[in-house]
């Protein structure tokens, strides 16, 4: 998978957990939407850019209705963070500290 579609995957996905009223303003989800900007930052090309632009307007949006975690099982960010995360590693990117231990970034007990 290129970068680009990887970067174009994360964005989609988050997205659309973003559209689940329960999942916007949450501290999983805008965990992992921290740490996939950081990680996008770092990458070249349009749809890099693209998913940076949709993953700060997610982290505004569900700053405005921020809640803990509710502990769902699965937790729905997670899945779409680490395949992005794996896709970059086959492609050698540079990995973020706290996903390279496996760390999603949202920090709660049922997601890490």
């Amino acid at each position: 998978m290129s970068t680009e579609a990887a970067a174009r995957e994360l964005r989609e996905e988050l997205g659309e957990i973003a559209a689940i009223e329960d999942c916007a303003g949450c501290e999983c989800l805008l965990g992992v939407a921290a740490q996939a900007l950081a990680d996008l930052r770092r990458l070249p090309g349009d749809e890099a850019r693209d998913a940076e632009a949709d993953v700060r307007r997610l982290l505004a949006a569900g700053g405005q209705s921020q809640h803990g975690c509710l502990e769902c099982d699965p937790c729905l960010p997670v899945e779409p963070y680490r395949r992005f995360r794996a896709a970059l590693a086959a492609l050698d990117a540079p990995a973020s500290d706290a996903a390279s231990r496996g760390c999603p970034g949202c920090g709660c007990d049922g997601c890490s």
